[in-house]
């Protein structure tokens, strides 16, 4: 497992600031498609390999077994406040007064007082029990000022120290910054040499959101190993992109 440190040019960045002022780790654990030994692979990931950000969500399905590794860790003598905790408010929670009951689920589900990071999954709301992807008629309206609110209310009472967009595109965003007090402090997208999304990185930087790339080196539906850009970065550094 790689050492939780970002290269930056020639040297090397292990965390951001955001605009709250809190700082990030620069590299996270995700644990999406985690599987049946997420435990065992956040403690690991934490006391041996150096991470210090686990990336999670409720929909992964795994938040139980992401608080067991994050306890263990803790146990081993790593602080609670050495630890960055990101996770996701899932699309059927997007109503006002769901916000704070998925939220205290994720925090008992995690063991922990507070998570770091709170993210609107999708910027969209889905009926309980919609299909993936969702059918006709499995789509509702998303009150984003209200849920947005929400949000602000549990940084306010110290249950999120900042709170996140994930997904979302320009439109969006604009929608969500004309009635925001407390401007999103982190943009989560997927984004690598296949697909760049500059005009929503752009809109983020204007902003001073910071953004965070999700699948940086492609996922199982998208294997970078042979693509063209990365290959040349490849070679310009020396090193095989399929290796490792």
């Amino acid at each position: 497992m790689a050492s939780a440190k970002a290269t930056m040019g020639q040297e090397k960045q292990d965390h951001f600031v955001l605009k709250s002022g809190h700082a990030m780790p620069a590299v996270g654990l995700g644990t999406w498609r985690a599987g049946s030994d997420t435990a065992h692979s956040v403690q690991t990931a934490i006391t041996e390999a150096g991470y210090r950000h686990v990336d999670t969500a409720a929909e992964y399905g795994v938040e139980k077994e992401v608080g067991k590794g994050l306890k263990a860790a803790m146990e081993a003598r790593i602080d609670r406040k050495d630890l960055f905790v990101t996770s996701k408010l899932w699309c059927t929670n997007l109503v006002p007064e769901r916000v704070r009951p998925a939220l205290e689920n994720t925090l008992k589900d995690l063991q922990l007082d507070y998570i770091d990071l709170y993210h609107i999954h999708w910027p969209f709301r889905l009926k309980d029990g919609a299909h993936k992807p969702p059918e006709a008629g499995e789509v509702l309206e998303f009150d984003m000022e209200g849920v947005w609110k929400e949000m602000e209310n549990l940084v306010k009472d110290g249950l999120v120290k900042d709170i996140g967009i994930c997904n979302y595109t320009v439109t969006k965003l604009d929608r969500l910054l004309r009635s925001a007090k407390i401007t999103p402090a982190v943009c989560q997208m997927e984004m690598h040499p296949g697909w760049k999304n500059d005009k929503i990185f752009e809109a983020c930087k204007k902003h001073g959101i910071h953004v965070t790339a999700y699948s940086p080196l492609g996922s199982s539906e998208k294997n970078l190993a042979h693509d063209p850009v990365v290959e040349k970065g490849g070679q310009q550094a020396e090193q095989d992109p399929g290796a490792g």
